[in-house]
């Protein structure tokens, strides 16, 4: 049995506005004064769902808690300070986490990883997790002018909803889809509450998700979720579709194969240097039981 992570004696909180100055220390500690955290610390903090674990009064690590769409939770912006790595203080962190959550009847978590990120590759391995999928994250600047064309959602029957679960796009990444920050198992009843939102678009043989604008590091982004057609004109249509909203900055997850990839680079979507092989983990906050011997 792996014990790395549970001999660890420090004292765990979820981060308060005074945390702000130890929490960019670590950030700059650990990834350098280029880190995105560091833009959206107030946004992240506000949420209440950034767990740090602290030696005394110094900061070594943290990890950010959400949840998500599907009653899932979600891991992110793991740091550790240079000095606390290999010492098991993101599995311990992980663990915090997974009890928590099942505390508040949450059964299953996951969480990204870039394919180069070993340590972390590591951690997750030894937390528990599994890999469900891989991916590979782009996006596109959009032109301020006005959308050629509106583009509005539609409603798409019940048993179009059942089909999209069993797509050929969707089964690329096992059933799993990128919705904005989090990556989720796509359900009816997702299909169905982003339907009733309005998030969900049906033209010609494409079927997509975009959500409306949420703005980061001051710039308005939608994300786009492709179910079903091709992928050149899903990016088409969606980039209308997302400055018909305003966005100005249109970003997704895509199966990670050379194929989609060389697509999404001729229609001028890049990928980003964390996104370019994305690994997507999974496990249950439930321990799982021992053998019988």
């Amino acid at each position: 049995m792996d014990h790395i992570g549970t001999s660890l004696r420090l004292r765990v909180s979820i981060a308060e506005a005074r945390d702000r100055p130890q929490i960019a220390r670590l950030c700059r500690r650990s990834v350098g004064s280029s880190d995105y955290v560091l833009g959206i610390l107030p946004t992240i903090i506000t949420r209440q769902g950034l767990f740090l674990a602290w030696d005394g009064e110094t900061l070594v690590a943290m990890t950010n808690f959400d949840k998500c769409i599907d009653g899932s939770g979600w891991l992110s912006v793991a740091r550790t300070d240079p000095n606390w790595r290999g010492r098991g203080v993101a599995v311990f962190l992980q663990r915090k986490i997974a009890t928590y959550a099942r505390q508040r009847g949450i059964e299953t978590l996951r969480l990204l990883v870039s394919s180069g990120n070993i340590s972390s590759l590591r951690a997750c391995e030894r937390g528990g997790f599994r890999q469900v999928c891989e991916a590979a994250h782009i996006s596109s600047r959009l032109r301020a002018a006005r959308p050629r064309r509106t583009v509005n959602s539609r409603s798409v029957s019940e048993p179009r909803l059942l089909a999209l679960l069993k797509s050929s796009y969707v089964a690329k990444t096992r059933g799993y889809i990128g919705y904005g920050r989090h990556f989720v198992k796509l359900t009816k009843s997702i299909l169905s509450h982003l339907r009733d939102r309005g998030e969900l678009y049906s033209i010609g043989d494409e079927t997509l998700l975009v959500s409306p604008p949420e703005t980061m590091f001051r710039i308005p982004q939608s994300s786009l979720t492709i179910l079903q057609g091709s992928l050149a004109k899903s990016l088409t249509e969606a980039r209308e579709i997302a400055r018909g909203m305003g966005a100005r900055i249109l970003r997704s997850y895509i199966p990670y194969n050379p194929y989609e990839i060389s697509v999404a680079r001729k229609l001028g979507f890049t990928r980003t240097v964390w996104g370019k092989h994305c690994l997507v983990f999974e496990k249950k906050t439930s321990p799982v039981p021992s053998k019988a011997r």
